[in-house]
């Protein structure tokens, strides 16, 4: 873009290589600059894990964010029950990019739309039911004990099945798809094109 160069390094949130695959990029000191896909939220949320104990529950439930929460929690869990069974930290990538951008002294670029923003428009372009559904399929993720393998995980890293798995989501689920994949990664390609004008000439790592 310009006289910038952005590097997109495809990764999964629970996946040993990914995490080594970013240390090592970013070891190469070819970057100027990290973009990774966080907003102000979610990056607190990784860098400042007490947080959370700090939470007002009843200011949220007045907010009326309480399910936003909630979602956010049960996705979350489900992450952290993956990494147990693969011994890896949900997230390490993000981890590995924000500890690397302090050691090399480079700066962080967090590009993706704030969580709370596509939860409230993912709630608000369902119905009661499709809500309840999607829940209940929150909720029955976390009882399942069901095994998931690294190799399991990197197969999804793969291009054709990332395509396929995409396009069958955005055909058979575009309710969800719209603001849970096709506005964000409409946000994030603004941000991107909005950093590539604020460090112009930089290698950024995205």
């Amino acid at each position: 873009l310009g006289e910038t160069r952005i590097t997109l390094l495809g990764t999964a949130h629970i996946s040993r290589s990914s995490a080594a695959q970013v240390e090592a990029e970013l070891d190469s000191l070819a970057y100027q600059a990290v973009a990774i896909e966080l907003c102000p939220s979610r990056y607190d949320a990784l860098t400042q894990p007490d947080r959370l104990a700090e939470l007002d529950l009843m200011r949220v439930s007045r907010q009326g964010k309480a399910a936003m929460v909630m979602a956010n929690l049960a996705m979350a869990a489900y992450q952290q029950r993956l990494g147990e069974q693969l011994g890896i930290e949900p997230g390490a990538e993000m981890r590995m990019a924000v500890s690397q951008a302090r050691h090399h002294d480079l700066p962080v670029i967090l590009i993706d739309r704030e969580i709370g923003v596509t939860l409230n428009r993912t709630a608000r372009g369902l119905n009661w039911w499709r809500r309840a559904v999607l829940f209940s399929g929150l909720i029955g993720s976390l009882l399942s004990r069901e095994e998931v393998s690294e190799e399991d995980i990197e197969h999804l890293k793969e291009g054709d099945v990332v395509e396929t798995t995409f396009a069958e989501f955005a055909h058979d689920r575009s309710d969800l798809y719209q603001p849970l994949i096709a506005e964000r990664d409409r946000c994030m390609a603004a941000k991107l094109r909005q950093a590539a004008v604020e460090h112009p000439g930089k290698n950024i790592l995205a």
